[in-house]
């Protein structure tokens, strides 16, 4: 009976995994191409930190592949290198560490204007994403430090390291993700109901982007655990970085759907003239004074503010006249007169 070739149950599960996260890569570039092609007046900021995690995604994918690459071809029939820690692992580990902060950071910036600013709040996720890089670099300094695997595993530090940032991250999403749901769930009471379909829709966005890289996180801890002799959780904290990197994209692409359904004109009152009758009739819309609830305006600009979604305001004007037979005349002008656009 043939024994197991040792590549399956060690590399197996990476090598799919692998496969996976290049897919992905695929769909971040993708939404970077929709970006740059959609959003022209964003800040200059914005764009660059979306050039850079394209680039930084484009490097990892780079050195994803030459890991595989070392393993299965360079090496290929040579088991005693799987016991090897490859130099790459190292690369693919910080990149991913250096894309989730920044995304990370993004979502904290977002807690910082939705809770109006509450500096202990946003002081403490920002110090479990600052862990997160200290444990990050933590194992990429131990990648370097041990040759091999058995040993790598063997020591307390890779333990700490490895556990303590994948826990960080996903205490981090857990927090955004509750954050900007509570914020949501009490502000959207003031406003009207009209605008509740929004705020769910943008509450949905928070709380997937965090509960999917939240549990990315937990199933990596979980796989290095107990899966001792597989680099299947590696694998793993290689599609994490991925699902970082397009739930920021997803969620700057989504603005321009959020911003639509924000949209609401001002309305102004109708009326229709005819000789008919010897008068007109008007008939005023129902209209909602937002100096009757002016926190109602601060919460849904804060909203806005924090997916970057610049409201617009549309003013339009129409005149409808009418014959004695009550038909629509067709000798004016019924061109619609849009004003302006803030932006």
């Amino acid at each position: 009976m043939e024994s197991e070739n040792p590549a399956a149950s060690f590399f197996g599960g990476m090598l799919i995994e692998i496969m996976i996260a290049c897919v992905l890569y695929g769909i971040t570039t993708l939404q970077s191409f929709i970006y740059f092609q959609k959003y022209h007046n964003d800040a200059p900021s914005l764009k660059f930190m979306v050039a850079t995690i394209w680039i930084l995604e484009t490097v990892h994918t780079a050195f994803c592949m030459q890991v595989v690459y070392s393993y299965l071809i360079s090496n290929f029939g040579e088991f005693e290198y799987f016991l090897r820690i490859n130099w790459g692992v190292g690369v693919t580990v910080i990149t991913e560490v250096v894309i989730s902060t920044l995304v990370q950071a993004f979502y904290v910036k977002r807690v910082w204007i939705m809770s109006n600013k509450a500096t202990l709040l946003t002081a403490f996720i920002a110090f479990v994403t600052v862990c997160r890089i200290g444990f990050g670099i933590g194992s990429t300094i131990l990648s370097y430090h041990f040759s091999e695997w058995l040993s790598f595993r063997a020591h307390e530090s890779s333990l700490v390291t490895v556990s303590g940032g994948l826990g960080a991250a996903a205490l981090v999403d857990v927090l955004v993700a509750l954050t900007l749901s509570y914020y949501l769930t009490r502000g959207r009471n003031n406003w009207q109901r009209g605008s509740n379909s929004r705020i769910n829709l943008i509450m949905l966005y928070a709380v997937n982007s965090g509960a999917i890289t939240a549990s990315a996180s937990v199933l990596s801890v979980i796989l290095y655990a107990s899966q001792t002799h597989s680099l299947v959780f590696l694998g793993l904290v290689e599609i994490q970085g991925k699902l970082y990197a397009n739930s920021f994209l997803g969620s700057l692409n989504a603005r321009s759907h959020i911003r639509s359904k924000a949209a609401n004109p001002a309305q102004y009152p109708s009326f229709e003239f005819s000789s008919n009758g010897g008068g007109f009739r008007g008939a005023a819309p129902q209209v909602v004074s937002v100096a009757e609830n002016p926190c109602a305006v601060c919460f849904l600009g804060r909203v806005l503010m924090s997916w970057d979604v610049q409201p617009k305001v549309e003013v339009f004007q129409q005149t409808i006249v009418t014959n004695d037979m009550g038909e629509q005349e067709n000798d004016f002008n019924m061109k619609n007169l849009k004003g302006g656009e803030l932006v």
